[in-house]
């Protein structure tokens, strides 16, 4: 449903509709450097909207502290997506972003 300046709300996934795939080009966020000399490890947990061009917009953070918040939110700002497709139409959808600061063992 068109609001206002004729882009349409973003709507939760149906199970029937085709989730956002994202695109190989994504690249990782960057690992905080005062971090990983520290060995500190985490997890960010972000919610925002893949909208119907592929881009991520919206992005709150739900968990997830810093320096890890930042680098998160940097990277997923980043990110592109084939965009979810409900009723065979492109549709903007909410989407849950887990992304993980994990040192290599």
């Amino acid at each position: 449903m068109a609001i206002g300046g004729g882009r349409a709300q973003p709507i939760n996934l149906p199970e029937s509709a085709t989730p956002p795939e994202p695109l190989s080009a994504n690249l990782l966020p960057e690992y905080p450097s005062d971090a990983r000399s520290k060995g500190q490890e985490g997890l960010v947990i972000l919610k925002g909207v893949v909208e119907v061009d592929g881009r991520v917009t919206g992005l709150k953070v739900m968990r997830g502290d810093e320096p890890f918040a930042s680098a998160a939110l940097a990277a997923v700002r980043t990110w592109r997506f084939r965009p979810a497709v409900v009723s065979g139409q492109p549709t903007a959808v909410f989407r849950i972003f887990k992304v993980p600061f994990r040192l290599k063992s």
